[in-house]
């Protein structure tokens, strides 16, 4: 098995008032949680304010987001021990599959 760690944020980190890093914004409300998976797997529910997410596989994944995402071998592919970033709504979920089961 396989596993996808996910950080949820409410926002990027600002640099300035018209300016964001392309890293999330480490203040307290921060929410983490994994999805171990094969077979295709959805997370949690992501936190009300959640804007954006920091993924990282330990083995390739392909993801699918959505109320009730399904992910299959067509959906979006990411590598192993790569960080991924991705804007997303409050309340959705995240699917990770690991392409061959």
């Amino acid at each position: 098995m396989a596993t996808l760690f996910i950080t949820e944020y409410e926002s990027l980190a600002p640099i300035d008032n018209r300016i964001y890093a392309q890293c999330g914004m480490e203040d307290g409300g921060v929410t983490r949680q994994t999805v171990t998976y094969t077979t295709s797997t959805a997370s949690s529910a992501f936190a009300q304010g959640t804007h954006f997410i920091r993924v990282m596989a330990d083995a390739y994944a392909t993801l699918e987001f959505g109320t009730a995402p399904t992910a299959t071998a067509t959906t979006h592919p990411i590598q192993a021990n790569v960080e991924y970033w991705f804007g997303v709504c409050e309340g959705d979920k995240v699917a990770a599959y690991d392409g061959s089961s």
